[in-house]
């Protein structure tokens, strides 16, 4: 256990390096990095967090403040209701226990199951009835909407999930680590796809909204390239793509299924084919990223502390202090 815990202490202060002019980020000074960075369902809100030892809440209106919820360490994850201002979060490294956060009462409830070590990938299905977390021992759980815990997937994998994302009209889990995993919510495994012959862990994926394909995001390693790749529902390979000169931290499709953002040196915007539409220059990795209800707004965040607001053409409209 304290050696898992020396291992993501030890991922945290990753330092940048670069070789061949390709870039990974974490920054050493960890304090300042905002991991993640979510609008509300009805666009009222936009909540961010990382390693600020809290959540902070801000009304999208007049981006004024509204609310923070305390938080120790690291906050990895902020994942909304599809349609109530209520909130799941993911800890790691902290005395603070994962949770989910009404918006309107101010309940709070502490999620059961999870890993001492803490979670990074959640997820609502389509109608709110139930979520899911991804653990840092391997473990997929499963709640109702008040936080109940409902089951577990022991599934055969021994390390740490970084991302979960569940099928909009089946119960199918899609789940990354070090590589890419379907489960249905019974704990069957689907399907294990081993996306490149390097081992490079995998940090972002998502279906898209027709339930059809799934894009997702890797890490690269040194002189590896950085992919994002597109894959159908039976997990064939449909496109790969290696612009990028640092890791995919976050990929978030608009609600149409028209455009799927990405987080990585750059913020992107591609079409639903994977042709590069839009990009926006960042002076720092982006980390957290989000569309608003109306499609017409993305959020992120980013390791030096930074999160901004812009357009869907890829240009900065607020930053927020």
């Amino acid at each position: 256990m304290l050696l898992k815990k020396a291992v993501l202490f030890f991922i945290c202060l990753l330092y940048v390096f670069q070789t061949n002019n390709r870039c990974f980020g974490q920054e050493l000074e960890v304090k300042q990095i905002i991991w993640t960075a979510e609008w509300s369902p009805d666009g009222a809100y936009f909540a961010y967090a990382g390693n600020i030892d809290s959540i902070k809440i801000y009304k999208s209106s007049d981006y004024s403040f509204f609310r923070s919820l305390a938080v120790k360490n690291t906050v990895t994850r902020i994942k909304w209701h599809p349609t109530k201002n209520i909130l799941v979060y993911t800890t790691q490294l902290s005395e603070d226990k994962s949770s989910i956060y009404n918006l309107e009462t101010g309940e709070k409830t502490e999620l059961t199951g999870i890993s001492v070590d803490g979670a990074r990938g959640i997820d609502w299905n389509a109608d709110g009835s139930k979520f899911a977390i991804a653990d840092n021992d391997g473990q997929i759980i499963i709640y109702n909407e008040k936080g109940e815990f409902l089951n577990t997937i022991k599934t055969d994998y021994s390390k740490s999930y970084t991302s979960i994302d569940w099928h909009p009209t089946k119960n199918i889990l899609l789940a990354t680590g070090n590589n890419i995993k379907l489960f249905n919510t019974n704990g069957q495994l689907l399907k294990s796809i081993q996306h490149r012959p390097e081992d490079v862990l995998l940090l972002s994926a998502t279906w898209h909204p027709s339930g059809n394909f799934f894009a997702c995001g890797d890490y690269g390693d040194g002189s590896i390239k950085t992919y994002l790749q597109f894959w159908d529902e039976n997990g064939a390979l449909m496109q790969s793509i290696d612009i990028s000169k640092g890791e995919y931290r976050n990929l978030v499709w608009n609600k149409k299924g028209s455009m799927l953002a990405s987080v990585s040196d750059k913020l992107r915007i591609w079409n639903n084919r994977g042709k590069l539409l839009f990009e926006g220059n960042s002076s720092s990795y982006l980390w957290g990223l989000s569309w608003n209800e109306k499609e017409e707004k993305i959020i992120t965040s980013s390791i030096n502390g930074e999160v901004l607001i812009w357009n869907a053409n890829g240009e900065i409209l607020k930053k927020i202090e």
